[in-house]
């Protein structure tokens, strides 16, 4: 797909970005890279100096799993129809995950209640189960 794009002559970054600092553009450049080599990977832009004012690394989550894009590259969609197909992967994503939590917590409930001899326990359970569903599904 790239094959197909026009040559367009390349723009200098100080002449789109006056004002920015040589850091933000040095990362802009780095992270435009359109070479995967080249380009700047997530710990190593966490790292640049012009980010390093903004970091929390104490707060910052690591995503251990690799993250797949509903998005064919060999495709050419609008700005919009990205979006959406994101929006939705993301929302069907959730939706999954929710049915998923709500199912363990299900059992769990129900393993309480069979080790329960009071009946008042099971009905707490039975209540906090409903209430579970419900904000899962929202």
């Amino acid at each position: 797909m790239l094959d197909s794009l026009p040559t367009i002559k390349q723009k200098k970054l100080r002449n789109m970005f006056p004002t920015a600092s040589e850091e933000a553009l040095g990362i802009i450049k780095n992270l435009l890279q359109l070479n995967l080599t080249k380009r700047l990977i997530v710990e190593q832009a966490l790292k640049h100096p012009y980010v390093a004012q903004f970091r929390n690394p104490d707060d910052e989550p690591n995503c251990t799993m690799k993250i797949n894009s509903p998005i064919d590259d060999n495709q050419k969609f609008s700005i919009r129809e990205c979006r959406n197909m994101l929006y939705s992967d993301s929302h069907k994503r959730k939706k999954e995950l929710r049915k998923k939590i709500l199912a363990q917590h299900q059992t769990f409930y129900q393993q309480m209640g069979k080790g329960s001899s009071r009946g008042g326990n099971q009905a707490q359970s039975s209540q906090s189960q409903s209430q579970q569903q419900q904000m899962y599904q929202q």
